[in-house]
C-alpha cells in the first residue's frame, strides 16, 4: 500500500454481494485514495464500471488464472465476494498475493465470502436442532469435517494466513435477503436479489403451488443486504487500520445473522403472497417432491441443504467489530411481496 492509494480488488463486482460491497466502497469517506480494480466477463458492463463509476474492470472470466492473479498481485486488499467454492480461482488469486508478499514483505488482505451453509445438517425439512455455531469459538468450526459445504476453499485460506504470507477473514452470510439499491443496481446490469428466496418462490410457480423441504421445521437465521454489505466495510476498515490486532486466519471468521426463521415461516409467507395474487393453489406450503428440487436445483443433497437444514448461528466477532445490523426477521417476511411480485414479472 502506498503512501496515497489503496490498490483494491473485488470480484463478483457485478453480483449481489459484490454489488453492495461496491457500491459502499465508492462511497467510502477515503474513496478518492482506492484504485479499485475487478474482473468482469461483459464488455458492456467493464465500460460502465470504467466510464461511470472510475473502477479499472477488466474484461475475462475467474478461469483466466493468469488475469486473476496478475489482479490480485497489485492489490493490497481483495474482497472475494464471487463463488464461495471456486478453489482454482482462489489458487490463482493466492499466487498473486504470495507474489505481492514477496516482493514488498507486506501481508495483503483476503476478505472471503463463504456462508453459514458451512454448518446445515441432513435435516431434510423434518426437524429443528438446538446447535447453535459461535464465530468467537474457533474450535467448533475446526471441529467441521474437512469436505463440509465451503471447507474446500475456508480451509486453503486459513493455511496460507498460518503460513504468514495473508491476512486472512471469512466472511459467512446466513440468508441474505432484500433487493439491493444504488447508483450501480440503476444501471439495470447488477444482479439486485439473493438466492435462497427467489429460489423458493420460482420452485412454487412453476408447480402452480407454494413449497417447502419436508415440513419446513428447520432453523436458518438471515441477514438484510444493506447490513451484511455494510459489515464488509467495518471489516475491511478494521483490517487495514488493525491488521493482525483483529481476529484473522483460524480465529478470523465472521457469522452474520440477526434473527431466525423456520423454513415452514418463510414458504407460508410466500404461499400468502403468491396465493393473493393467484398464483398458488392455496396459501399453505406443501412438501416440493425430490424430482422438484432435483431439476430445479441440478442435485437433490444440494437443495436440501439450501432449502431444507439447519444453520444457526450467532455473530459475535462481527458484532465487537462494531457491526449493529438494523433489520429483523419482520422485515425478511415484509420483504417476500416485493420478491413475488419480481418473481411473476419474470
Amino acid at each position: 500500500m502506498s503512501a496515497t492509494k489503496t490498490n483494491i480488488l473485488i470480484t463478483g463486482a457485478t453480483g449481489y454481494i459484490g454489488g453492495t460491497v461496491l457500491e459502499r466502497l465508492l462511497k467510502h469517506p477515503k474513496a478518492s485514495t482506492f484504485e479499485i480494480s475487478t474482473l468482469v466477463r461483459s464488455a458492456e458492463k467493464a465500460k460502465v464500471l470504467k466510464e461511470q463509476f472510475g473502477v479499472n474492470a477488466v474484461v475475462g472470466t475467474h478461469a483466466d488464472f493468469n488475469k486473476l492473479a496478475a489482479l490480485a498481485e497489485n492489490a493490497d486488499v481483495v474482497l472475494s465476494c464471487a463463488d464461495s467454492d471456486d478453489l482454482p480461482a482462489m489458487e490463482a488469486i493466492f499466487k498473486g498475493i504470495k507474489s505481492r508478499f514477496q516482493k514488498t514483505g507486506v501481508k495483503p488482505i483476503l476478505i472471503h465470502t463463504s456462508g453459514t451453509g458451512l454448518i446445515t445438517d441432513e435435516a431434510k425439512g423434518l426437524y429443528a436442532t438446538d446447535k447453535i455455531w459461535h464465530d468467537s469459538r474457533p474450535e467448533e468450526i475446526e471441529s467441521l469435517p474437512d469436505d463440509a459445504f465451503h471447507r474446500n476453499v475456508d480451509l486453503p485460506i486459513v493455511n496460507a494466513d498460518k503460513e504468514g504470507w495473508v491476512l486472512g477473514y471469512v466472511v459467512l452470510p446466513s440468508t441474505i435477503y432484500g433487493l439491493a439499491t444504488g447508483r450501480l443496481f440503476d444501471t439495470g446490469l447488477f444482479n439486485r436479489r439473493s438466492a435462497q428466496i427467489p429460489l423458493l418462490i420460482k420452485l412454487s410457480i412453476a408447480r402452480g403451488q407454494a413449497g417447502m423441504v419436508g415440513q419446513g421445521k428447520p432453523i436458518w437465521n438471515s441477514v438484510h443486504i444493506d447490513d451484511n454489505a455494510d459489515f464488509y466495510l467495518i471489516l475491511f476498515d478494521a483490517a487495514l487500520e488493525k491488521r493482525e490486532k483483529i481476529p484473522h486466519g483460524r480465529e478470523g471468521f465472521y457469522y452474520l445473522e440477526n434473527g431466525e426463521h423456520t423454513w415452514y415461516d418463510l414458504c407460508k409467507t410466500i404461499a400468502k403472497e403468491l396465493h393473493a395474487k393467484g398464483a398458488s393453489k392455496t396459501d399453505e406450503p406443501t412438501t416440493f417432491t425430490d424430482e422438484e428440487l432435483t431439476r430445479a436445483v441440478g442435485n437433490l443433497a444440494a437443495a436440501n441443504l439450501a432449502l431444507g437444514s439447519n444453520s444457526r448461528a450467532r455473530g459475535e466477532q462481527a458484532r465487537a467489530l462494531g457491526w449493529k445490523p438494523k433489520y429483523t426477521t419482520a422485515d425478511l417476511f415484509a420483504s417476500i411481496k416485493a420478491e413475488v411480485e419480481l418473481s411473476l414479472k419474470a
